[in-house]
Formats: structure tokens, sequence, C-alpha cells
């Protein structure tokens, strides 16, 4: 039984059992927003909802389905293995319908309203696999911004990703494994399912590659330092900075920069200094390969869409599918 249907079966037979609400997969959906629809049936009452169903959750995957939400046909509800207190508390806040596998759960579906809480982690958990931690991480956002790169040598790779030499066989052979990676033999090799593998990139960034890069929070004496920032410190703009140059919508409330190297020079010059409550964050840049924003001194779209879609701002949403749609899926959509 795989990951989706032991999701759903495990759920169903909880939610029957804790409320005695009959749930009961109706249909599979082949696209990109929902996973299924589900029929919910108390007494004479029926209720329908489109479910994203995921193994884990986090903010980016919350971030995820919000900016896919509307574009439902039904009532939408995020179905999982486990929410965690916090997340759950995130999600009532939002209004965002949830159910897992360990009884816990939200539906707010006039009339219908259900609200439990404190229920532990049940068995299924998911497995961290060697393609979604640090390593494989660096390789597949090397592979989802330059579309062919998996039909580069393994050092041209390398370098890009900037991993080791001896990893990148490994995570290509995950990645085939897994069905990302079709092997063509004379016609090379071909990334494919890229706009699922974009949202296990973006879920997995946040929890394993994104903590090791902080570097630390600063705050500028000048505001407009940012102006003034040269160029011989490879400084690029990130998260709602870059969003506000790529799609001229967003104001930043936090300035967002990625630096191969954070030195004292560049602090000193730019006068900025180290503390928690500061409005700069900056982050080590995990890649070394450039695109067409690097001359405007922005990461790749990619990544300032993971960065945007992990917030809880409804503008940092609707922004990210702004950059989705203009710079994202034409890369992802090449299958």
């Amino acid at each position: 039984m795989d990951i989706e249907n032991e999701i759903l079966t495990k759920t169903a037979d909880k939610l029957q059992k804790d409320t005695g609400i009959l749930f009961k997969v109706k249909k599979r959906y082949n696209d990109r927003l929902r996973d299924v629809l589900i029929e919910l049936k108390w007494n004479k009452s029926i209720w329908y909802l489109d479910a994203a169903v995921k193994g884990t959750i986090n903010r980016a995957i919350i971030g995820r389905f919000r900016q896919n939400a509307p574009g439902f046909e039904n009532t939408p509800v995020l179905i999982t293995t486990f929410v965690t207190p916090g997340l759950a508390e995130q999600l009532r806040e939002l209004q965002i319908n949830y159910i897992d596998t360990a009884g816990n759960a939200y539906l707010n579906i006039p009339p219908l309203l259900i609200n439990i809480q404190g229920n532990r982690p049940g068995e299924i958990q998911a497995t961290s696999v060697r393609l979604f931690r640090t390593t494989g991480l660096k390789i597949i956002f090397a592979l989802l911004c330059n579309p062919e790169l998996e039909n580069k040598d393994y050092r041209t790779i390398a370098s890009m990703a900037n991993v080791a030499l001896g990893s990148v066989g490994w995570i290509m052979r995950d990645l085939a494994q897994a069905g990302y990676l079709l092997n063509l033999g004379k016609n090379g090799r071909k990334l494919i399912r890229k706009d699922e593998l974009l949202e296990k990139w973006v879920s997995n960034y946040h929890e394993q590659l994104r903590p090791k890069i902080i570097i630390g929070r600063y705050a500028a004496l000048d505001k407009d330092w940012w102006k003034k920032v040269e160029d011989k410190y490879d400084v690029l703009w990130g998260s709602e900075k870059a969003a506000g140059i790529i799609t001229k919508y967003l104001k930043p409330e936090i300035t967002t920069i990625y630096i191969k190297e954070l030195t004292s020079d560049f602090l000193i010059r730019n006068k900025l200094h180290s503390t928690s409550e500061g409005d700069i964050e900056i982050l080590k840049r995990f890649w070394l390969f450039d695109d067409q924003w690097t001359d405007q001194n922005v990461v790749p779209p990619i990544l300032v869409y993971a960065d945007l879609i992990a917030g809880k701002s409804d503008r940092n949403i609707e922004t990210a599918k702004i950059i989705y749609d203009k710079e994202i899926s034409g890369l992802i959509r090449q299958d």
C-alpha cells in the first residue's frame, strides 16, 4: 500500500471511530492542485471536499496549499499523518480544514464544525531519504533551475550544485529510482514530474537545508544601505526583496541576502551590526551557477518562491503565485 493510500485509510478509520462520520474517497485527481475528492457523510448530510494528501506538513506546504486552494472546485482540506499543535493553531487561524491519521481534525463547513486536538502521532512516519537531505537538495535545485543540466557530465553538475563529485551519481540514481529521472539510453536523461519534485524540494529545503545556511540577523544604521552595496561582495537579494525586484508588487519588511562569504569588511562598509531583532537576514549562498536574474543581484526565482511560500502573509503567498506563474512554470512543465 503506498503512503497516500495508507494515510487516507488511517484517516478514514480514525475519523469514523471518533466522530461517526463516514469518509470515502470518490475520485482521484490527475492535476497538480488536488489529490482526491472525498465524501463525508453523517446521518443524512453529505459534504464533498477536495483534498491534498501530504506525508508531512510544514509552513512551506501550508503556503503551497493556500496558493492552490482557490483553484479547488469543492471545499479544500489538508490530510496528513500528523499536525503539530503549533501548525494546528496556524491552520485554524487561517481557516484551513485539516484531518490527520492521529485523529486531530479541524473541519469548519457549516453547519458541520469539528475541532479535535491533542492526539499523538500514529504509526506512519515519513522517511527522510538521501534524496531530500542537504546534498540531494543542492543537486535538485541546480537541476530544476537549469533545464537539460541532467544531461551534462557529473563534474559539471557537481560544480554547479556546489557538492562533492562522488555524491552526484548516488543522487541521480535516487532520482531515477523515485521516478523523477528517466534514463533514455543514447538519448540521454530526462527530469520528469518536476512540479512534484519542486514541491518536495521546497518543503525539505525549509526542514533540511535552510537552517544550515542561516548566518544571522543584522540591522543597518542607514536604511538605504542596500542601494550602496558594491558588486565585489557578490550579494544576491532573496525572499521579499527579490520578489519586489521581480514583480514590482511587494515591499519588503525583511531584507534577505545570500552571500558566498560574509566578511567583516562587508559588515563595516555597510554599517551592519548583529542583532536577533534585525530586519536583515543573511544566509550563505549554496549554489555556484548564474541565471538570468544574477545580473540584477537576485537569487533564482525558485528560491524566492520557496522563501515566500513559507510565510504567513497573504501578500507573500500572492506574490509567490505571481513568481510561480511568471518565472517557474515554464521551467518545470517541460516534461
